[in-house]
């Protein structure tokens, strides 16, 4: 429940993040792409503006008598002069009222030794000398015809009401006549940007901020007159466009600004970054709470349904776990048609066919395998034998008959060791010392046909093992190995350890197994719970072999290995590797 809850949180908190991140990217990109779009605009409004306010500064190009009258102002009489001077500045005054101009205030019209010719009003220079060093001067001069723009203008020079927020100057003279001139100057109050201000496009906290060609403030809105004229601003400003993000007041803006190529002003367009991203904020706190509202009702549908699902599921642990522990009685109890129901259901139905099939076949199998051991003892078990064993002995030292009295000792032996010894463990030396007395009795049989070799470690005699271990594969080795073959033969018995097993070996160089009757062979060895219900009739000389892997496998299960390898003609092995540490199963 707890990481189902911590996965929810983290998918929703993940979802909202990146939420978040690709809005505010898209946000901000599309405000950066608005912002300088609003900027550009600014500025070709404010070029189309300076352009028109250019056509009437040089309204005296239109007629050839005012370039003749600057051209030959110095040689003119004082009366000619008088009329130059109110001809040209009517001319002027008529070029700004015709066409009414809302931001024009004054103009002056100056010549070229300093000298004022005409003004609107009573603003004015009168002194040449001061008005020849004024800057505003020196740059219309310098720009030789081109029109000079400047919002810097000294407060001596500010007349009147200082409503002046820029000023625009040209120089006026023939080309062939060039140290003849007069200077015109036109002065505008802030009208124009403060309908640039008025732009719809503008968020309610944006500020406009013009600078001219010094980077000087011309004009300034909102709360931007504070920090406007500062370096922190200007020092970024420069190229022909760009943007960035400025900190200001201890608040983030974004700046844009473009540089016009005509009166070589700047205008820039500074918005507050709460005012971009403000519905970004409605944005955030909406997730915040939606992502709140999501887990507290998955939480609630959690809590309500999930003990519904994870309490049959741990009910069926806990019946698995008291399966586990071998009690194979208990069922699940079944109380729903679903999914889970549906899995009791079969679980009960699996532990039935489990327990019948514990009854039926594992429990028969290891009685079949006990009557089988049985029987196996009582070929060779009856007791009544051994008086007449004794008797032959007796009667062959009587009579002198040494193989009769060998072989009967022998065979009394194993009687013995069989009847006498009613554990099952027994020791490798215990089974050896039968085995020597079973090949007694071969070798007499055989008249010395058959050889028997021993190669045991030294260490191994005590290891313990099942009881008649060695003589069902030794009976074998004999009877479908040693016996059918023509001429001598060796059975050889082999124990040493092979890493944590011992291995015992039994091998022949007999006839061999046919490769038909050898798969046959291995495929009865099988588990218990698997064997069918015995050997075929092709397959019974493999009763002793099959005897012998079904006892180690019962006890020691899927750790005892059991490996048969003959070919025809060529002998036999037969390689048991049990385990040398580990208890066997109870």
């Amino acid at each position: 429940m707890l990481s189902y809850f911590i996965i929810i949180l983290v998918c929703i908190t993940l979802v909202g993040s990146v939420s978040f991140y690709i809005s505010y990217k898209t946000m901000a990109s599309q405000a950066e792409a608005a912002s300088l779009l609003l900027v550009q605009q600014i500025e070709k409004n404010m070029d189309n503006d300076f352009h028109s306010k250019r056509n009437l500064l040089l309204a005296s190009y239109n007629e050839q008598s005012y370039i003749d009258g600057v051209n030959r102002y110095t040689e003119l009489s004082d009366r000619e002069r008088f009329l130059f001077r109110q001809k040209i500045g009517d001319l002027y005054l008529k070029s700004f009222n015709v066409t009414p101009i809302r931001d024009f205030l004054r103009f002056q019209i100056y010549y070229s030794n300093g000298e004022l010719l005409s003004s609107s009003d009573e603003s004015g220079q009168h002194n040449p000398a001061k008005v020849r060093g004024s800057e505003w001067f020196r740059q219309t001069v310098a720009k030789d015809g081109e029109v000079f723009y400047s919002g810097f203008i000294p407060a001596a020079d500010r007349t009147i009401d200082g409503e002046t927020a820029y000023f625009s100057s040209i120089m006026i003279r023939d080309f062939s006549n060039p140290e003849q001139f007069i200077l015109v100057r036109a002065e505008y109050r802030a009208e124009l940007f403060n309908s640039i201000g008025r732009n719809d496009g503008l968020s309610p906290n944006s500020s406009i901020v013009i600078l001219d060609e010094g980077n000087r403030l011309v004009y300034a809105s909102g709360d931007a007159q504070r920090y406007a004229g500062g370096k922190e601003l200007t020092s970024r400003i420069n190229g022909s466009q760009g943007k960035f993000w400025l900190s200001l007041d201890g608040e983030d803006r974004l700046v844009s600004y473009t540089n016009s190529s005509y009166s070589n002003w700047k205008a820039v367009l500074i918005v507050p970054k709460h005012d971009i991203f403000g519905a970004l904020d409605i944005i955030k706190t909406t997730v915040i709470v939606t992502a709140f509202i999501a887990f507290v009702i998955t939480l609630l549908i959690s809590v309500l349904f999930g003990q519904r699902i994870t309490k049959p599921i741990l009910d069926l642990y806990k019946t698995v776990n008291r399966i586990k522990r071998g009690d194979f009685s208990v069922r699940v109890e079944v109380r729903r048609n679903d999914e889970i129901g549906r899995i009791g259901m079969n679980f009960n139905a699996m532990q039935d066919e489990l327990q019948n099939l514990i009854e039926t076949r594992y429990v028969n199998q290891i009685k079949l395998q006990e009557a089988q051991l049985a029987m196996l003892y009582s070929q060779i078990n009856p007791h009544f034998l051994y008086n007449t064993l004794d008797s032959i002995r007796a009667m062959s030292d009587y009579y002198q008959v040494q193989e009769i009295s060998e072989m009967a000792q022998s065979l009394a032996d194993i009687f013995r060791y069989n009847t006498k010894n009613k554990d099952e463990i027994v020791t490798l030396q215990e089974e050896l010392v039968q085995i020597e007395a079973y090949m007694n009795i071969q070798r007499i049989r055989f008249e010395d046909k058959i050889s028997f070799e021993q190669q045991i470690d030294d260490d191994l005699y005590s290891f313990p093992m099942l009881k008649m271990t060695l003589q069902p594969l030794v009976e074998n080795a004999v009877f479908h190995g040693i016996e059918r073959k023509r001429g001598k033969g060796t059975i050889a018995v082999i124990v040493s350890r092979e890493g944590g097993s011992i291995t015992l070996t039994v091998k022949d160089d007999g006839v061999g197994i046919s490769d038909k009757h050898l798969a046959d062979i291995r495929s009865s060895l099988k588990p218990p719970l698997q064997q069918g219900e015995g050997l075929s009739s092709d397959t019974r000389s493999g009763i002793g072999v099959l005897n012998v892997y079904s006892r180690y496998r019962i006890r020691y299960g899927e750790r005892f290995e059991f490996h048969i390898n003959s070919r025809k003609g060529t002998g036999t092995e037969i390689k048991l590797l049990i385990p040398e540490h580990l208890e066997a199963h109870s």
